[in-house]
């Protein structure tokens, strides 16, 4: 008897060790790894981009000059002024012409009657094309071949006077390119090249006067105007440049956004070299042709920073 039992229960534990071989095995749930967030990428929504602006320029290489500043003024080309004088002693019997009236060169511009000539009227006539800048001379006085009576200046040729340092002096060179704004005009720049450098200092301000050759052709630039010059003194070839208007912080350090496929910008840390004119010299951190964010970056600082704190 318990011989049989043994044996049904033998049975059994096959039969139910069949019964579960006969059965399917549940699949197991496969893990993915989880993506790995790159807090460097920015990535803009469709929706996103219809309320921003965003502008992009590739970096470029081109040339750099560096400066050095003065301040200075405007003056008269006295290689282009001429001073009237009569030829003859005698009394101004009349003046044609005032303060900054403008002549060409063979005018009438005073009338002098000379004993010498027997009381006939002498004509004084212009020597050059100009602007009166001094009238000196009175109806009714008596003037002699010293008497200045005009002067006469070009006001298309001007020169621009640079007070530079003498620690500086040494890299000023006659020919280098000048530029400078005018107080009248401060967001203009006016150029000229270096003609003359002083020999002399000040001895007051430490500084030797720097002439540079101005072209004034729209006469308005005037003599006595005070003038802030910057004297390209080296140009620097090849260098990656970039606006200025791109740069944003981060921490201490200083980033672009350089615009990769789609909709994604990548921020990048970027080592800084000159700058000149709202462009900024690249040293490290973009090449040539890379697209630059240039307007807008600070929107994709912000979502950057969104994102680092796990904020939608």
């Amino acid at each position: 008897m318990s011989h049989r039992i043994i044996s049904l229960f033998t049975a059994a534990l096959l039969a139910g060790g069949l019964a579960g071989c006969g059965k399917k095995a549940e699949p197991v749930a496969e893990t993915k790894p989880e993506a790995k967030h790159d807090e460097n990428i920015v990535t803009l929504t469709a929706e996103n981009l219809k309320h921003i602006t965003l502008k992009t320029e590739p970096a470029t290489s081109s040339s750099l000059g560096m400066t050095l500043k003065a301040a200075g003024r405007i003056s008269a080309n006295l290689n282009k002024t001429a001073k009237v004088t009569s030829t003859f002693e005698g009394r101004l019997t009349k003046l044609n012409f005032d303060l900054n009236d403008r002549v060409t060169a063979g005018q009438v511009m005073a009338l002098v009657e000379s004993p010498e000539l027997l009381g006939r009227q002498l004509e004084i006539k212009a020597p050059i094309d100009g602007v009166i800048i001094e009238r000196k001379g009175t109806t009714g006085e008596l003037v002699d071949k010293a008497k200045e009576i005009y002067t006469i200046s070009d006001p298309t040729q001007l020169w621009a006077i640079a007070e530079v340092k003498e620690r500086d002096i040494a890299a000023v060179k006659v020919g280098q390119d000048a530029t400078f704004a005018a107080l009248a005009y401060p967001d203009e720049k006016f150029h000229g090249k270096v003609i003359l450098i002083g020999n002399q200092v000040e001895s007051g301000s430490r500084t030797i006067e720097v002439r540079i050759a101005v072209d004034n052709a729209d006469g308005r630039l005037k003599p006595g105007m005070f003038a802030d010059v910057e004297i390209v003194t080296t140009i620097l070839d090849n260098v990656l440049l970039i606006p200025d208007s791109a740069l944003q912080t981060d921490g201490e350090e200083q980033i672009v956004f350089v615009a990769l496929d789609g909709n994604k910008f990548e921020k990048r840390i970027v080592k800084l070299g000159l700058e000149q004119a709202g462009r900024v010299q690249i040293l490290d951190g973009v090449k040539a042709g890379e697209n630059i964010v240039t307007e807008g970056s600070f929107i994709l600082k912000s979502e950057m920073l969104k994102g680092q704190l796990g904020e939608e």
